[in-house]
């Protein structure tokens, strides 16, 4: 069993984004912008499963962050932590969602959208990053998100 709660604390966060390959260098203080994170943990031993990671950049919300350890993908973690990400962002007053996704098929899954980067705003740090066009290729996306009546 997994419980998904929010943190202060970014340095464990940090190491499981760079171990899952993300552009983030881990360190004790969250990027500029951290509007709220998120860490989902084994219910019974407290081990750092997966995680993410809200953030405002240029007038926008964003999911900056968004990791599960390598052994559990593909065990419906990813789309728990999703969808937690999602409310907690209409919590914070979002109305839509935006994100520079590596695997843009599993957002696809969930309605989000690829948006062609001359049309996005400037959320991507990509194009000053090395491995951007050599072996990381991703999507800039949206999700409009909707309020429950």
């Amino acid at each position: 069993m997994y419980s998904i709660r929010e943190t202060q604390d970014f340095y464990p966060l940090s190491l499981l984004y760079q171990e899952s390959g993300l552009e983030v260098t881990p360190g004790h203080t969250p990027p500029q912008g951290t509007l709220s994170m998120l860490r989902c943990e084994d219910s019974e031993t407290g081990e750092l499963v997966a995680a993410a990671t809200l953030q405002r950049r240029a007038g926008h919300f964003v999911l900056a962050h968004l990791a599960v350890v390598s052994h559990l993908q593909g065990g419906g973690l990813g789309s728990q932590l999703l969808a937690s990400a999602e409310h907690h962002a209409k919590q914070l007053g979002a109305r839509e969602l935006w994100l520079v996704g590596k695997v843009p098929g599993f957002y696809a899954r969930y309605q989000w959208h690829t948006v062609p980067r001359e049309m996005a705003p400037p959320i991507s740090r990509c194009l000053t990053c090395s491995q951007f066009q050599v072996d990381c290729f991703p999507s800039i996306m949206k999700k409009e998100l909707s309020f429950d009546v």
